[in-house]
């Protein structure tokens, strides 16, 4: 009878035990069933809202799109205007090329030059294809305005489809006038890539009639499409002490540009001659100079480095800036400490901004760093004022 009631007790303590430990293992159960439903509910809540925003914009978007479509139909010169400047700001592409597809009308029919110009920079701006042939048809517009931002759009685009066009008109123009048109033509061109008319930019640089802007345009122009072919002429343009100070300084760039590493002894002789002159003189040079070192910089000289540390401590800021913007081609760790004396030290803000972006291009310091460390900087110098304010009133 005892032994049955020891039996017993043993029994119920090991049913109690069982109990409480399927308690305990039920809990965390419990509790992570609880966090998971917490979980879903905050991701259903999350994407409930992003669903309301998405709704939210693509309303407004069919806002705007409506707005677009009725104003350039009905509204005033000037709302249309604002109506075509709008058409960037539609997030929705179906809605958005809805918009955008009223774009050839406008630029082939309408009768506003404003209008029409505003239609051609936000198709290049969009880079709206389908409008390209509407575009290259704005280039026989009789108003020059519309002509050139038909240039300018197509440039944006990278249209080819247009080069034929400019080129036709390009040789049906004078070449002894500034223009604009002319110039806009000669830049798109140089985008696209047009080495066809290289011979044609060479024959009216050598014409002695030929406009200055024109012959400026079309040296860089070679500069962009040319190649090592056009060494001697380049260089015949750059040693010339009877041509314009502007047309060698272009003439030594476009050497950098195609990256003739024949010319560099040429251009290293140049420079050297520069600095030998007196210093009343070397000013006059002042802008060969550098676009000489430019070009060396460019055709990966490191004797360039000394002329740009040179050039940095000028007194003029504009010298100084220009140098920066060559330097920060090195990686010589010289170039590198300067930059940052520069940022910190230099008496023009603008030197001192270009020194601290190349520093960030550089991957030197880091820009979200360096931005709260500025206005730190900043927070001190309004404090060290209040605090010689109130001295002052005390």
């Amino acid at each position: 009878m005892k032994l049955l009631t020891k039996l017993s007790i043993l029994f119920f303590i090991l049913t109690l035990s069982i109990a409480a430990t399927k308690g305990q293992n039920s809990a965390p159960e419990k509790q992570s069933d609880k966090t998971k439903k917490e979980d879903n509910g905050n991701k259903d809540a999350r994407k409930n809202k992003e669903d309301k925003e998405k709704a939210r914009e693509l309303a407004n978007d069919k806002i705007k799109l409506e707005k677009i479509t009725s104003t350039l139909k009905y509204g005033v010169q000037k709302d249309r205007k604002d109506a075509l400047k709008l058409m960037n700001r539609i997030n929705d592409k179906s809605l958005l090329d809805k918009a955008l597809e009223q774009l050839p009308g406008v630029i082939d029919n309408d009768e506003d030059s404003e209008i029409k110009r505003t239609a051609l920079t936000v198709a290049g701006d969009m880079k709206y294809k389908p409008a390209v042939p509407s575009i290259i048809r704005a280039l026989d517009d009789s108003n020059e305005d519309v002509v050139i931002s038909a240039s300018y759009a197509l440039r944006k685009m990278k249209a080819m489809e247009g080069k034929a066009k400019l080129i036709e008109l390009l040789k049906k123009r004078s070449m002894k006038e500034n223009s604009n048109v002319t110039d806009s033509f000669i830049v798109t061109l140089g985008d696209l890539e047009a080495k066809e008319i290289l011979d044609f930019a060479i024959e009216n640089i050598n014409k002695p009639d030929t406009s200055k802007m024109t012959r400026e345009r079309l040296v860089l122009f070679v500069g962009k499409t040319g190649s090592a072919a056009q060494k001697d002429f380049l260089l015949k343009l750059y040693n010339d002490e009877d041509e314009e100070m502007l047309i060698r300084s272009y003439a030594v760039k476009s050497i950098g540009s195609l990256k003739i590493i024949a010319a560099k002894d040429d251009v290293k002789k140049k420079i050297k001659e520069i600095k030998s002159y007196p210093f009343k003189k070397r000013g006059k040079y002042y802008q060969l100079f550098i676009n000489s070192v430019a070009t060396l910089v460019k055709l990966g000289d490191n004797e360039s480095v000394p002329l740009l540390m040179d050039s940095l401590r000028s007194n003029d800021a504009g010298v100084r800036y220009k140098a920066i913007s060559l330097i920060k081609e090195f990686d010589d760790e010289r170039t590198i400490d300067i930059l940052k004396y520069k940022m910190k030290n230099d008496p023009s803000e603008k030197v001192r901004r270009a020194a601290k972006k190349a520093l960030i291009e550089k991957g030197i310091i880091d820009k979200d760093k360096s931005d709260k460390d500025d206005k730190e900087e900043e927070g001190d110098k309004d404090n060290d004022a209040g605090d010689k304010k109130q001295n002052e009133n005390s």
